[in-house]
């Protein structure tokens, strides 16, 4: 778990404040609403994402239950993100991969792919929320295209964390 937090944290917040960086303001000194909104979710998600992962291991019996819903939280901040910041940063879609890839490491293999399908489908509810249809193709396909990548990298994490518990525990 610790892991993600050195990879995919810094990661996550590059990638918001990119898009917070290039979308500028509309007016000198004032920030757009979708922006301030996104810093306010990113701060809190920052802050909610460092106590869980440094007290997971804290709290023995509820260790199961503060990675599922560090997994779901994860989750829960993208969508806001992706839907405030989406529309002009097309990278954004890459938050919906860190709540799967964080299942991937700790939970088992329907879970991983149950959480992996909801975010995929959830980024392409918002494309399409956003006016995205099959009549405009190439869009359409890079979109199918990034949900596909979703569900396919975190059944490979499960797939490779698996892996190295068994070498591990065959040693």
């Amino acid at each position: 778990m610790q892991m993600l937090n050195y990879y995919f944290a810094p990661f996550a917040l590059f990638l918001v404040l990119s898009a917070v960086y290039f979308r500028g303001s509309d007016a000198p000194g004032q920030l757009p609403p979708e922006v301030k909104h996104s810093l306010w979710i990113l701060g809190v998600s920052v802050v909610v994402n460092w106590w869980l992962s440094a007290n997971t291991y804290r709290f023995v019996g509820w260790t199961r239950f503060m990675r599922t819903l560090q997994v779901w939280m994860n989750f829960i901040w993208a969508v806001p993100l992706f839907y405030l910041l989406g529309a002009f940063w097309g990278p954004m879609w890459l938050l919906f991969v860190m709540a799967p890839v964080t299942a991937a490491l700790t939970m088992s293999r329907w879970a991983t792919l149950i959480i992996s399908v909801v975010s995929a489908g959830t980024m392409m509810g918002i494309y399409t929320l956003r006016g995205l249809s099959p009549e405009m193709p190439e869009a359409f396909g890079m979109a199918l295209v990034h949900a596909t990548f979703i569900v396919v990298v975190s059944m490979f994490v499960h797939a490779l964390a698996e892996t190295a518990m068994r070498l591990v525990a065959t040693k």
